[in-house]
């Protein structure tokens, strides 16, 4: 072959027609612009303006005019990928499929251009007759990111008519297409590909089309006889079909008659028409159905209907039926702005089978602000159910059922380090949704709490004052109510080196109560203790060579001791305070309880230690161990109403362990011993196996705390990979102190290079009486196209621990 290149332009023919293409290309220029050719085209060809001469102008347009017509069918081709990408999708999860797709072979370049130029190749080019000219034979253009291909390439001046027959390809950025005929109409502006495959640049999706016709004017794309798949084979597991597919691409819409999805050559779902997006624009329609099934509820589907309001809000309508409850709609409305977004949800059963015909409800509303440059934030919760065994009947895990009370909050906080100050306000209120004795009156309502903090930064040996000013509104009927103020200005020196830091601090607690409905109190109750701490910590290091690496070990000992005197409390009601839970960070806090209705006196001092183990070549924690407990020097008298004093001459020892080994695996334990009555009060013992790159999850988990009702379980879940395809799923949480299962999560979980399936059934405690409920539900994911089914992969990221979904 030979190659030529004129202005940008190159020109490639073997035995005929040389000096016909040479001078064709140089005076094409005017027929290019009279047909509308894009700019960078026209500019493109006026070089070779310059070189046209009028005695081979009417001769040699006939050739150059395969040039505009080929660059049309280029841009034609990539009209069909963003209609095929945006209703199918794409996924960068492929990892199941083979390598290679076994694409046509894309013509390039013969050697580097400039940007914008055009290559034709081809072995032979003649004139058939007047009007008409015919290449043959390895026909190729290449310009930029678009190829095409042919045996044949045939033009019809006359006509405006452009033809490729045999083996007709496309290459375009988004798209390569491959079919026996193509056609383009230059003065129509209406192109046709014939009888071919396609397949996308993007993701695995790929199938054939009867027909594939193009209005470039009217910017509308029309296929008929359409099939797509992502799977690899020649006979796929799945495929969609469409008799027809119109596209819009000015509106940005699509259209499809007689739509139907196959697995395995069955017949899933059939569509008569569906309207759809051709890019990331929503478009309002119905969404997949689910189907799930319950011994409670009985057989359950669910039809949601998708609104697109506007960019920054929608809306779902879930019309669903329960077979032993009847029919029930829930919804859904959303919206999004710079600062602000949140929801509103609902579901609604206006006659309940299984409840006497009564009306079961739930309403939801979640806002959430931000301002002031980020420095405020607002969030606001309000929920309400029906009645108190709603999540009981309509909940979907032992998490949901167990809820006792329904929070109702309005919270915002400011945190400004500049004029050095935190505030937050809180307006509470609970729905109790526990109907049993055991749930009592449930909490105080706020109205509000306000709460002030001041940010001094900690320098060394320099004063450091702070102030903290807590204000609440407790309300609850049929018990006292009434506010408080908690005033807590303190003054430090601190100590702040490398290797130490050393806080001595003095503090005063005082706090005035309001009361109303006081019963045993007084209107006016008040309380102001005196409270003195000392804060010693020590730093130190060593390298030390380990398992062939070197580390870094660190020992942190630290002594807190705490003086409060004893302030006899028993005038003062409890709003919302209760004791800590014991841990090692609780050692150190400076009340014993948390909430201000008490101030525990204290003669004490904590004693601990933490000891870590760093590796120097990559910076992780390899282990942390921790261990302290308190020695006391008086009895502590205060203590909430019920209780004893407490006169024991030492606290538990605590004792934590955290540990990251090699190849994924990490261990946890927490130990509270009491040497007292030389017992364990609660030991906690946790192992999560994952190591990376193999998908295997597996966590094992032990605890155990003495208490009014003690508790004994274990807990075991784990994903665990069967085949490359093939992966078990399980969760048994199980109560060993009951003998008895709280819940049961078993499943499979299969996935292959087009298609993935999750089934997976559960049997979990749903409320205090013992009873069970027990739900199979499953999941189809067609990779590129959708999903069917209920999805499972929130569900069991919260049942395994370490879980991710994989498709």
């Amino acid at each position: 072959m030979q190659v030529l290149r004129l202005g940008g332009w190159t020109a490639d023919f073997a035995r005929e027609g040389n000096l016909f293409a040479i001078l064709s290309a140089a005076t094409h220029c005017a027929h290019i612009s009279r047909h509308h050719v894009a700019g960078s085209i026209v500019e493109d060809c006026a070089d070779l303006c310059d070189f046209s001469t009028t005695l081979v102008r009417t001769s040699i347009q006939k050739t150059m005019r395969r040039i505009t017509t080929r660059l049309y069918l280029l841009c034609f081709g990539g009209v069909f990928c963003a209609p095929v990408s945006a209703q199918f999708g794409t996924s960068d999860i492929w990892w199941l499929c083979p390598a290679d797709r076994d694409l046509p072979v894309r013509p390039v370049y013969a050697e580097p251009l400039d940007p914008g130029s055009t290559e034709i190749r081809a072995d032979t080019t003649r004139i058939v007759k007047d009007d008409i000219t015919e290449f043959a034979g390895n026909v190729e253009i290449v310009r930029d990111s678009r190829s095409i291909k042919g045996d044949i390439v045939t033009y019809d001046e006359a006509r405006s008519l452009f033809d490729v027959e045999g083996h007709a390809t496309i290459w375009d950025s988004a798209l390569t297409w491959q079919g026996e005929h193509a056609r383009f109409d230059l003065d129509t502006d209406v192109g046709r590909l014939e009888s071919g495959n396609y397949w996308l640049s993007k993701g695995r999706g790929r199938g054939n089309a009867d027909v594939l016709e193009t209005d470039r004017r009217e910017n509308v794309s029309l296929l008929e006889g359409v099939d797509y798949t992502t799977c690899p084979t020649d006979q796929p597991d799945w495929r969609f079909s469409a008799q027809t597919i119109r596209l819009d691409h000015d509106a940005g819409r699509g259209s499809a008659t007689h739509a139907l999805l196959k697995v395995r050559e069955v017949p899933v779902f059939y569509f008569p028409y569906i309207n759809f997006p051709l890019d990331n624009q929503r478009k309002s329609g119905l969404l997949m159905p689910t189907v799930g099934s319950s011994n409670e509820s009985g057989f359950d589907v669910r039809v949601p209907y998708y609104f697109n309001i506007a960019p920054n809000h929608d809306a779902t309508l879930t019309p669903r039926w329960l077979a032993e409850r009847g029919a029930m709609l829930g919804g859904q409305y959303r919206y999004l702005t710079e600062n602000h977004r949140g929801q509103i949800a609902f579901e609604i059963l206006p006659s309940d089978d299984l409840d006497d015909n009564n009306t079961r409800s739930f309403v939801a509303f979640r806002h959430d602000s931000h301002f002031d440059g980020g420095r405020g934030w607002l969030e606001a919760k309000i929920q309400n159910v029906s009645d108190a065994h709603y999540f009981e009947d309509f909940g979907s895990s032992l998490s949901v059922t167990s809820q006792r009370f329904l929070d109702r909050r309005v919270y915002v906080q400011y945190l400004d380090y500049g004029r050095q100050f935190f505030f937050t306000g809180l307006v509470q209120s609970y729905q109790q949704v526990d109907d049993s004795p055991a749930a009592g009156p449930g909490p105080y309502k706020l109205l509000p709490r306000l709460y002030f903090r001041s940010l001094v930064p900690q320098l060394h040996l320099k004063l450091h004052p702070e102030i903290a000013v807590e204000t609440t509104y407790f309300d609850r009927h049929g018990t006292v109510s009434g506010g408080r103020i908690d005033l807590r200005p303190s003054l430090s020196l601190p100590f702040i080196k490398r290797y130490a830091r050393i806080i001595p601090k003095l503090s005063l607690r005082h706090t005035e109560y309001f009361l109303k409905d006081e019963g045993a109190f007084n209107d006016r109750e008040s309380r102001t203790v005196p409270v003195a701490s000392l804060d010693a910590r020590l730093f130190a290091e060593r390298r030390l060579s380990l398992f062939g690496s070197t580390m870094l070990q660190t020992l942190e000992p630290r002594a807190y001791y705490l003086y409060i005197p004893k302030d006899g409390q028993d005038d003062i009601p409890i709003f919302d305070t209760g004791r800590f839970g014991t841990t090692f960070q609780s050692l150190f806090y400076e009340n014993r309880f948390a909430g201000s209705d008490r101030v525990g006196d204290s003669n004490q001092l904590t004693v601990g230690a933490t000891s870590r183990l760093l590796s120097l070549e990559s910076g992780r924690e390899l282990v942390r161990a921790s261990v302290g407990q308190i020695y006391y020097f008086e009895d502590r008298e205060i203590a909430l109403p019920g209780t004893a004093k407490e006169d024991d001459d030492v606290s538990e020892l605590i004792a934590e362990l955290g540990a990251n080994l090699a190849r994924g695996l990490s261990a946890r334990m927490t130990l509270q011993y009491d040497p007292n009555d030389s017992t364990t009060e609660k030991s906690s013992y946790n192992l999560r196996y994952r190591p990376p790159g193999t998908g295997i999850v597996v966590n094992a988990g032990y605890r155990r705390r003495r208490a009014v009702t003690d508790i004994e379980q274990t807990d075991v879940s784990f994903r665990v990979p069967v085949t490359g395809a093939l992966s078990l799923l399980g969760r048994w949480n199980y109560s060993l102190e009951n003998d008895e299962t709280l819940e049961m999560v078993g499943g499979l979980e299969f996935e292959s290079c087009c298609w993935g399936m999750r089934l997976v059934g559960r049997r979990f405690l749903r409320n205090t009486e013992g009873e069970f409920d027990t739900g199979v539900f499953m999941q189809f994911e067609f990779k590129g196209l959708t999903g069917y089914g209920r999805s499972t992969a929130s569900f069991l990221r919260k049942n395994i621990p370490g879980y991710e979904s994989y498709f």
